[in-house]
């Protein structure tokens, strides 16, 4: 009757029934006010970090230390509080429906920067010293007062992440050993989400994605294997990007830096909370510059001959050294309810860059990127799906096109040159696409101190290389891989917690692999020690598995490459198939302690063991003539590497080059970082890493392409034994306002091999060349061995006012001599200057 009375109501009755119980409704949300002081001082603590116990909920507060929460109905919250050189705080609240609260939280100086809340080692909000793996956390503080425009300019100062430069904006990172120029080991996720490229060469796209760096809240990078948690790939150290969420940083930023090498770059970040349900935020920016005017030496045989020896030296042919780069995001927040939310995002970026490869460089123009997410979001359970794209423009081959302009123009007019050293095949071409869906679950079982969870992943890769960098002609090719994990966390007595992890992965291409890993943290008064066991995989790169660049260059997976040997009859019964490629694998012993100790100082220590297997091999030559790559038919175009049949029908002379699997090798190091909190206004620092392995060893498991000899590139470990990072900063200085830094940084000698390229100590200053028994192998120039070299870095961060500030860097500040990686100019003296200028929205706590 009650539904049929109202029902019956007059229109204007009824609407304003709904009216006064939309009101009434509102009228139940509740809201806590905060500010952050210090408890000595008095002083506000900006951008301290706000963590809803036992849910992903965070916030950072303001620059006059200020934040708020708005829940539907009232409740008791805990809410965990840390920043850089203070103890951590918990604050419990307890709020009636509707009520409106104001809290001061007072915190204590000098704590310790472990005990700031995580996310990303067990993924859920724990403090740092409780993590289960070793981490390292550049924060918002940090960030903010950084003036350039590749974030991972910051990872030098970070000890067990190996930092590498080849140019004014290329910048690779790598951990505990192998790097490569296609270095695919490092997984990168922002916000949840695999920001691996959709492209073959499966590459983290960090600097060249679509976030910038004013919408950055912190970056966490955990070290070791991770692929239990996160998946394929997590394999040496994962960076996790974490982004300002507009709910709790609204209103408007503008950025502008400028620099030597004419670099320049402006940002945008504009946020706004439309209602208590919804908010948004857009994020713009466009950057360019100048690489250094340096061109590395390719080699071209003018008489012909075919014979290395005869080869001659000439430089790059690059027609702009210039960079530019534009990309933005924009993201809708949805609040369903209290503890759930939907968050639907899309972002993309456009660059011109030069990349070193393992072969040369190749010049990436006009590549794209983009993504389209949406992500549901509750203090239990957590999903998301994605598409991403790649396309590479028109990326040309730099040694290709070099050489082939050299040649033509020698004899026909220049435009025409260009024309023929301009065609299809000295370009790439690639429109790659990738499906991505996540989903987990987690419960806390806080009677019996055990905490849950489990997830599923799926992921759908649909490379198209157009039948010119992959196999491709007459085929899709689709690659899927799902896996499924389930992990316990169980408190023990003595202030203990184990943490156990089982996941299991399956590949179209490559079957089932297990990944587990084991963790045992124990908690003192001063700190906490923990020991860990991991394993993960790295699986082979689509261009590693389907590539049939210039058919010459193949992949090498599933059924395996079939091909016809030289002195066989052209024939397919005479065909025989290559070993195909398995994923690398490692597996790590860890033990280590994050604490203090003594009096304002704070130690982190990691040591770790390791076995790694299966390391896949630079471009190896393989002899024969290439029939199908995987069961995909391919055929080699290029008469000179076909080969020939001779007249009894027996093939002579063919090659092709590919993958393979080679070496078990045992590797051990320690990474040491150390900070000395001296006073308000000096922090001290010091940070040093040593790793080592045992392939100095002549063992044949090492030997890539069963040739009977261990060469020089199949023993080298591609990273520094020793490194060493000091720093000395000045905070708080004019009261508060300015902070001052200097970085110094050592990197041993070491010498550094991948495919074509070659940087050692000895044959400095010449071609590279690589003597195997009865031949000799050419690579390109050698100019030394990396590394060798001490630098210093200084940072200037100046607060104008409340809206505006300066920050100053100078990379480099000696202008030493600085060769970090092979095929890259040294690295010289870089200056950049940001003005960024905060407008906080109106209504902004």
């Amino acid at each position: 009757m009650g539904i049929l009375k109202l029902t019956a109501m007059k229109p204007a009755i009824l609407f304003a029934v709904l009216v006064l119980l939309f009101r009434i409704a509102i009228a139940q949300e509740s809201t806590i006010h905060g500010l952050i002081v210090d408890k000595a001082t008095g002083e506000k603590i900006p951008n301290a970090t706000i963590t809803m116990k036992g849910s992903r909920i965070q916030a950072v507060a303001s620059e006059e230390g200020k934040f708020s929460f708005s829940f539907s109905g009232g409740g008791e919250y805990v809410f965990i509080i840390s920043h850089v050189g203070y103890e951590m705080l918990e604050l419990p609240v307890q709020l009636l429906p509707g009520e409106e609260k104001q809290v001061i939280a007072e915190m204590v100086t000098y704590a310790p920067s472990g005990n700031e809340v995580i996310i990303s080692a067990s993924k859920k909000a724990e403090k740092m010293l409780d993590a289960p793996a070793p981490v390292l956390v550049l924060r918002s503080t940090e960030i903010n007062k950084f003036p350039g425009t590749n974030i991972l300019e910051m990872v030098s100062r970070l000890q067990g992440v190996e930092y590498t430069r080849s140019g004014v904006d290329e910048i690779t990172v790598n951990a505990r050993g192998f790097h490569n120029a296609f270095n695919n080991r490092v997984f990168q996720l922002i916000d949840g989400r695999n920001t691996i490229a959709a492209a073959s060469g499966n590459l983290p796209m960090f600097n060249n994605g679509s976030i910038q760096k004013d919408d950055i809240e912190k970056i966490e990078i955990v070290l070791g294997p991770q692929t239990a948690l996160y998946g394929p790939n997590a394999h040496n150290a994962l960076f996790n990007f974490i982004s300002k969420d507009p709910r709790k940083h609204p209103g408007t930023t503008v950025s502008f830096s400028a620099g030597n090498q004419y670099q320049f770059s402006t940002r945008l970040r504009f946020a706004e909370i439309l209602s208590n349900r919804f908010a948004f935020k857009l994020t713009g920016e466009q950057s360019s510059g100048m690489e250094y005017e340096w061109y590395d030496s390719v080699y071209v045989n003018i008489i012909g001959t075919g014979n290395p020896v005869d080869e001659i030296a000439i430089p790059e042919n690059i027609n702009n050294l210039g960079f530019k780069r534009v990309r933005g995001e924009f993201h809708i927040y949805y609040g369903i309810s209290s503890r759930t939310e939907l968050i639907i995002s899309t972002g993309g970026s456009r660059f011109t860059r030069l990349q070193v490869t393992p072969t040369g460089r190749n010049h990436l123009r006009d590549v794209t990127y983009g993504f389209l997410q949406a992500k549901l979001v509750n203090k239990n359970f957590y999903a998301t799906i994605y598409n991403t794209w790649g396309n590479l423009g028109k990326t040309m081959i730099i040694p290709n096109y070099t050489k082939d302009f050299y040649m033509e123009s020698r004899h026909r007019p220049v435009d025409e040159a260009e024309r023929w050293a301009s065609r299809p095949g000295n370009r790439l071409y690639e429109a790659s696409q990738r499906l991505n869906a996540d989903l987990q679950y987690n419960r806390e079982f806080e009677n019996i101190g055990l905490h849950l969870s489990a997830g599923f992943n799926y992921q759908l890769e649909r490379p198209n290389g157009f039948g010119v960098t992959l196999v491709d002609s007459f085929t899709h090719i689709k690659i899927t891989q799902y896996g499924a994990v389930i992990q316990a966390d169980k408190g023990l007595p003595y202030d203990m917690r184990l943490i156990a992890a089982i996941r299991l992965d399956h590949h179209s291409n490559f079957g089932n692999y297990p990944a587990p890993r084991l963790a045992l943290v124990k908690r003192t008064e001063s700190g906490a020690f923990r020991m860990t066991m991991g394993k993960a995989f790295s699986m082979p790169t689509i261009m590693n598995q389907f590539a049939g660049v210039g058919r010459f260059m193949f992949g090498n997976s599933g059924k395996g490459i079939e091909y016809i040997p030289n002195g066989s009859p052209i024939d397919r019964a005479f065909a025989e198939y290559t070993t195909p490629l398995k994923p690398e694998e490692v597996k790590t012993w860890e033990i280590g302690y994050r604490g203090d100790i003594g009096k304002n100082v704070f130690a982190d220590v990691n040591f770790f063991r390791g076995i790694n297997k299966n390391f896949i091999s630079p471009a190896q030559m393989f002899f024969g003539r290439v029939l199908s790559v995987n069961g995909i038919p391919a055929t080699q175009t290029q008469r000179e590497n076909a080969g020939e049949v001779d007249q009894q029908g027996i093939l002579r002379n063919a090659s092709f080059i590919t993958y393979f699997n080679y070496g078990k090798v045992k590797t051990y190091g320690v990474d040491l970082g150390m900070h000395y909190y001296a006073s308000r206004f000096l922090v001290l620092g010091f940070k040093y890493s040593l790793l080592k392995s045992n392939l100095n060893k002549e063992d044949p498991s090492i030997d890539a392409n069963k040739d009977g000899f261990i060469s020089p590139e199949e023993k080298t470990l591609n990273a520094p034994e020793n490194r060493i990072i000091a720093s000395i900063e000045f905070p708080n200085l004019h009261r508060g306002t300015l902070n001052a830094r200097f970085d110094f940084r050592w990197v041993e000698s070491y010498d550094f091999y991948a495919g074509n390229q070659m940087g050692t100590k000895e044959g400095k200053g010449q071609r590279g060349v690589m003597e195997l028994p009865g031949r000799l192998i050419f690579k390109n120039f050698n100019r030394g061995a990396l590394g060798g070299f001490k630098t210093v870095d200084f940072s200037l961060s100046y607060k104008m006012n409340t809206n505006c500030r300066l920050n100053i860097s100078i990379t480099n500040l000696f202008n030493t001599e600085q060769i970090e990686f092979v095929g890259a100019p040294s690295i010289r003296r870089l200056f950049m200057a940001e003005l960024k200028i905060d407008l906080p929205e109106k209504n902004k706590n």
